[in-house]
């Protein structure tokens, strides 16, 4: 180990770390792992609520074609099927990235969450920001535009919490 000393007068050099190369994950790559995280991860947390509250309760709640022609005759929605469904999935997602940076998606198209000034693994309040950003309608139909015409290819909720995601070193 070198004295203070002897690097300040400069008989000992310090070494400089070589720049890191990091290659930004694309739309592409992103949306795959999200294709794949709803079968992987909403499927499951789907059939466990089915079987938990019953196929007839599951068949009344309101889906993507009932929020486009609502009808008169469709029956009221049970508040808390979905914040059990919304909360089971906002705990796996963020299990999945505070150990590993990854969801199964991710890890499928070789992809990581990272913090976006150190490139290390960001924070447990930068992911929750990330993911209460991306769960937002508004945002995340924002987000999409954004990943397009962004240089590092950031979508607004990496963007908001500081995060990046970029293709994992092998």
């Amino acid at each position: 180990m070198a004295r203070w000393k002897d690097v300040k007068k400069g008989k000992i050099q310090e070494k400089k770390q070589a720049p890191i190369t990091v290659f930004y994950a694309g739309f592409w790559s992103r949306f795959l792992a999200m294709v794949t995280d709803i079968f992987m991860i909403g499927m499951p947390i789907a059939l466990l609520i089915t079987i938990s509250f019953g196929y007839e309760t599951m068949k009344s709640q309101p889906g993507f074609l009932d929020a486009l022609a609502p009808s008169e005759a469709a029956p009221a929605a049970d508040p808390l099927i979905f914040i059990i469904t919304m909360s089971m999935w906002v705990v796996v997602i963020l299990s999945f990235w505070y150990q590993t940076g990854q969801t199964p998606g991710k890890k499928q198209a070789n992809i990581i969450i990272v913090d976006s000034k150190t490139f290390k693994q960001p924070s447990f309040l930068q992911l929750l920001g990330r993911l209460l950003i991306l769960i937002m309608p508004i945002f995340s139909f924002i987000s999409i535009f954004v990943i397009l015409v962004h240089p590092r290819k950031r979508a607004l909720h990496d963007i908001l919490s500081g995060t990046s995601v970029i293709y994992k070193k092998k």
